[in-house]
């Protein structure tokens, strides 16, 4: 399996938490495990995000940071996985001192201790600018994804509460990633519509875009997309928490393929929605009826919407050729 979009505050293990809240000192609440996870009746995506402070309170220095990215790398390989790309804000683990760039080498240290030993698996990192946040600050993280673009961090992506403001509020800061070479994702067509979309691919330079379900499939917008091959983050189980989706029969993917646009399948946040890739295509299977050649046709999508080498996405298709009967089995078997 392939998770390209992957948050890592919202992926913490049980055991992570309670590790780390013994080793800070911080009060789990009486509701743990439930206080982390998203409530029945959730109304909206600023809701939803609420369940990312008890996460954010045990991540506020470089051990706990650098642990539970080896974490999450770790339960993925144990899963099954070939691949994922790992987000993460780095500006949200700075309240007890540390600064951004303490939090991605934290990260990036995190990551290559995990994968020291895996064979056949790779990750990488995406640093979050965040809507709600100033100027000054995601052009800090924006600089800090240009610097260590060769050090395991792949891309910049916006994030947080999408009516925040406006794509175009952000156009300067993703202008100069853009001249730097940076790779940009944006989260949008979620919580707002397919205008927010379009500003994010016309004015932020957007490859891929983090949800988009909500994208307006005229003429125009499909020819816009398809042609710049720009791929979509789909992440069923979070849309539907949100309320961006009433079900998973709404979940827009055979519309958007049948136009030729690359979408991908996604877990959004392991522990928050209490997913995994696995879970998201069982959900669709028993919708759609997925056939073995449509999960691997969207798992291939996956592998040509990553960062990675053309070199890397032929392995991967390799890999994913040997292991897509065992993968069907366990999407069909459930």
């Amino acid at each position: 399996m392939i998770d390209l979009h992957l948050h890592l505050d919202g992926s913490l293990s049980i055991d992570d938490f309670k590790f780390l809240a013994e080793r800070n000192g911080v009060d789990l609440g009486e509701d743990f495990p439930n206080n982390v996870r998203v409530p029945e009746g959730c109304k909206s995506l600023e809701e939803y995000l609420e369940r990312f402070d008890l996460p954010l309170s045990v991540m506020q220095d470089e051990i706990s940071i650098a642990y539970v990215t080896k974490s999450l790398v770790n339960r993925l390989y144990d899963m099954g996985y070939i691949y994922a790309e790992i987000r993460f804000a780095p500006q949200l683990h700075t309240r007890k001192g540390l600064t951004q760039e303490d939090a991605v080498l934290a990260a990036i240290s995190g990551l290559n201790n995990a994968l020291r030993d895996k064979q056949n698996f790779d990750a990488n990192l995406i640093l979050c600018c965040m809507r709600q946040a100033d100027y000054k600050t995601n052009r800090q993280t924006a600089l800090l994804a240009k610097k260590y673009q060769d050090r395991k961090v792949v891309c910049l992506d916006l994030a947080g509460p999408e009516a925040f403001h406006t794509g175009d509020f952000y156009q300067s800061i993703f202008d100069e990633a853009k001249d730097n070479g940076v790779n940009i994702i944006i989260h949008a067509g979620e919580a707002c519509g397919s205008d927010e979309v379009i500003r994010a691919i016309d004015l932020l330079h957007a490859k891929r875009i983090g949800h988009g379900v909500h994208l307006d499939l005229s003429r125009e917008n499909v020819r816009k997309v398809v042609e710049n091959r720009i791929a979509f983050e789909f992440c069923p189980t979070s849309n539907l928490q949100t309320t961006s989706l009433p079900d998973y029969e709404h979940v827009p993917l055979k519309d958007f393929d049948k136009y030729g646009i690359l979408v991908t399948i996604n877990s959004d946040n392991m522990t928050v929605s209490n997913t995994d890739v696995l879970k998201e295509y069982r959900h669709l299977y028993k919708t759609f009826k997925f056939t073995k050649y449509e999960v691997r046709h969207f798992i291939a999508n996956s592998i040509e919407a990553a960062f990675i080498s053309q070199e890397d996405k032929i392995r991967l298709l390799k890999e994913l050729d040997k292991r897509i009967d065992s993968y069907y089995q366990k999407i069909i078997e459930e």
